[in-house]
């Protein structure tokens, strides 16, 4: 089947739209959910705390606090409610009988897992493996809503393989140092016009491996005060699939793909201080190198002399800052009571919000508790409430009779409930 210059067009605007984003429970696409003992604190205090073998993920060093053997499994629960409301978006022109419903709801429920491993080789050296998720989302929004042709699924994960050791200079100071190996899945798609009030669905995926590192050290500055400090590198992404349209496009649309994502570096300051036997204060800072999201570029792969070219879409995503400040209350000898805050900055500039990432300012509400079962075994639980602000959209895509323009609000919350057991062995 012969493309016309219009169908090339609106086809190679349509996979444009297909980005690597969504929404997710820390700014950008970032997920924090490694553990439950920190989801009770909103991960307060995470780089310097070095309470159970998670610690071998938020800064290697902190685990030079624990003796013995221990393994950390985890999972959280988390339920996304969002919507769009509409407020004068555009349908492609070349869809005038079906231009979409008007509200569309992006929600999701999801489940993230963790495992970590604690092994003191000696009193100096311990070692650290960690399993976790560092980046993911899935939104999902109705194949008829007049966003369609922006975005209708995103579906990102993410698994993250993370060896370290720490070292204990003397009672006061430690360091700690781990390479990763990183997992990226991404399945992602849209509407496509190809002709008057005809369209087709539209999918991209792909996966990939990147490698880097993370390194802290923790300090105890005070006898009632220890800082930590823990930095994990950006890691680059060479992402390979494939793209596939439904209906007559297939033909000659169908391809493989390829992609250069590099996702951000981080550097988290924490403290904990022991006001007293009772309490302890948590705090941290952490900031997040999301200039790395810049564009987002696809390259054809093997494609025929009829498939459309895959134009750039620009984010211009800026650096983000997340605050958070907790407390943990020794209820008795086996119970303590945890509560914090959290304050995230997204990354996401106004001018640049698309529907696949409506993502604005939040705050975390959190609570959670921490039972001693035995000597060898302690369980944690914990909830959160993640309240965003509105984010306004103005986002247009496509060229001709494929443009569309996406004009209103999106708004929502989530919860997510968090688990774990931790066993010394």
């Amino acid at each position: 089947m012969k493309q016309s210059p219009f169908q090339i067009k609106s086809i190679g605007a349509a996979i444009a739209t297909l980005s690597l984003a969504g929404t997710a429970q820390a700014a950008g696409f970032a997920l924090l959910e490694q553990n439950a003992s920190g989801a009770g604190v909103a991960y307060a205090g995470k780089a310097a705390i070095g309470e159970d073998a998670s610690a071998a993920w938020f800064n290697p060093a902190s685990m030079s606090r624990l003796k013995e053997r221990q393994v950390v499994l985890g999972g959280h629960y988390i339920d996304l409610n969002s919507e769009f409301n509409n407020e004068g978006s555009t349908s492609p022109a070349a869809m005038p009988a079906n231009p979409g419903r008007n509200v569309g709801d992006f929600g999701s429920e999801g489940y993230i897992p963790n495992f970590h491993l604690v092994v003191p080789f000696n009193d100096k050296i311990n070692f650290g493996f960690s399993v976790a998720t560092p980046f993911g989302l899935k939104t999902d929004y109705q194949a008829d809503w007049i966003g369609r042709f922006q975005g209708i699924t995103s579906d990102i994960k993410s698994l993250n393989i993370n060896p370290s050791l720490s070292y204990k200079f003397n009672e006061q100071w430690s360091a700690g140092v781990g390479v990763s190996a990183q997992k990226l899945d991404a399945k992602l798609s849209s509407s496509t016009v190809l002709g008057l009030n005809t369209e087709s669905l539209t999918t991209i995926a792909g996966d990939g491996w990147g490698y880097g590192f993370n390194l802290g050290v923790m300090g105890q500055v005070t006898p009632a005060t220890r800082v930590g400090i823990a930095y994990r590198s950006a890691i680059e992404q060479d992402l390979e699939g494939n793209v596939t349209f439904s209906g007559p496009a297939a033909a000659t649309q169908n391809s493989d793909l390829s992609s250069k994502i590099r996702l951000p570096s981080s550097l988290s300051i924490s403290s904990v201080t022991e006001l007293n036997p009772k309490w302890q204060l948590l705090a941290d800072a952490t900031w997040t190198e999301w200039t790395t999201i810049q564009k987002l570029q696809f390259d054809r792969v093997n494609a025929g002399g009829g498939a459309a070219p895959i134009p750039v879409q620009d984010y211009e995503w800026k650096n983000s800052w997340r605050f958070a400040v907790g407390g943990i209350y020794k209820y008795s000898d086996t119970i303590n009571l945890k509560a914090g805050l959290a304050y995230d900055i997204t990354p996401v500039p106004d001018e640049r919000r698309k529907v696949r990432l409506p993502d604005e300012n939040r705050i975390t509400f959190a609570v959670g508790s921490q039972y001693q079962f035995d000597k060898a075994t302690t369980f944690d639980v914990a909830f959160q409430y993640v309240m965003p602000d509105k984010a306004k959209i103005d986002s247009t895509e496509g060229a001709g009779g494929a443009q569309s323009r996406i004009l209103g609000t999106a708004e929502g919350d989530a919860f997510i409930l968090s688990g774990q057991v931790s066993y010394k062995f």
